[in-house]
């Protein structure tokens, strides 16, 4: 029987000091049984760029985007402002599938939406305690600076924090997918990262015999534009197992020299499932549980831009 969840927690430049505080978090999150309560836990943390504790944006406000796959169903809710964006996420196309399933209607379900627009037809949700003292600490920091046009000159927003988090399950009759993240600090309101974008950061592919999933993280914009997880899940299959760190690595840097990203690769084959993962950040942390075994990986690179690659066998 298969029961195994991925989950990650950004490509980017963790805080070495809290260490500790990252694999506890992994692992309370490892230790759920369903992917809205392992989101929950990540999503509620303020070690997290999603959810409470975001990067905030040009006006000091949280705004977060999500997707999601189940087998071969899809959709995204962009500029939420709400603890829980993957459990929001899930509300608003459960309601959606009862507005749309009488055979009456020609319409067909949208697959992406607007959050702050759907405030007429689906009971909004808005938190407002979504900002972290970090959060608000970094934002008055550098606030007056970036107002008067002088960021890019005169100082560097600390990117201690990571990017866009993951989380996979996969069973024996269903996988699902999903994504979120509260982007840059400083983005303009409205700005829409990877985490809303199918095939950016998560995509999947069913060939012959064998499940593709993939998760990214990192440079929001490169990733879109590189369509990067459609892109590794379309071409990996057909990639021999002695050559997927060669392979991935010549991916990643034709499509952007300065590619900023970290990504997991999940092989579910019938008898087997493989997890392959890779980074050009600094670090990129992330943790799996399977019948077997339970783990998390702090993956780190002492030098800027290097490709680190790795894989591991999970059933």
């Amino acid at each position: 029987m298969k029961d195994i969840l991925v989950i990650h927690i950004g490509a980017g430049k963790h805080d070495p000091n809290k260490l500790k505080k990252y694999k506890t978090l992994l692992r309370n999150a490892l230790s759920k049984t369903s992917i809205v309560e392992a989101s929950d836990v990540i999503e509620s943390s303020p070690l997290t760029n999603t959810g409470y504790g975001s990067s905030l944006n040009l006006l000091g406000k949280v705004e977060c985007d999500a997707s999601f796959i189940t087998n071969d169903k899809i959709g995204a809710v962009v500029n939420m402002s709400c603890k829980n964006p993957t459990k929001e996420l899930f509300r608003v196309f459960q309601y959606l599938d009862t507005l749309y399933e009488s055979d009456e209607t020609d319409l067909t379900s949208p697959v992406m939406l607007t959050y702050p627009l759907l405030k007429n037809l689906v009971p909004h949700i808005v938190d407002d305690d979504l900002v972290s003292e970090k959060s608000r600490k970094i934002y008055d920091m550098y606030k007056d600076k970036i107002f008067q046009g002088d960021y890019s000159k005169h100082c560097a927003i600390p990117h201690e924090i990571s990017d866009t988090i993951g989380i996979t399950y996969i069973s024996d009759n269903e996988t699902t997918i999903v994504t979120s993240s509260g982007g840059n600090f400083f983005k303009l309101p409205g700005r829409i990262g990877c985490a809303g974008v199918i095939g950016a950061a998560i995509a999947r592919k069913k060939l012959d015999d064998c499940e593709i999933c993939c998760m990214c993280s990192g440079n929001g914009e490169q990733i879109i534009k590189s369509k990067l997880a459609w892109e590794i899940a379309n071409n990996i299959y057909n990639v021999a197992g002695d050559e997927y760190g060669k392979y991935l690595e010549r991916k990643v840097y034709e499509l952007n020299p300065k590619f900023y990203v970290g990504f997991i690769i999940i092989l579910n084959y019938q008898s087997r499932v493989q997890l392959l993962y890779g980074h050009t950040t600094p670090t990129f942390y992330f943790g799996f549980r399977s019948p077997n075994q339970t783990r998390v990986i702090l993956s780190s690179s002492d030098k800027m831009g290097h490709f680190t690659f790795g894989e591991y066998s999970l059933h």
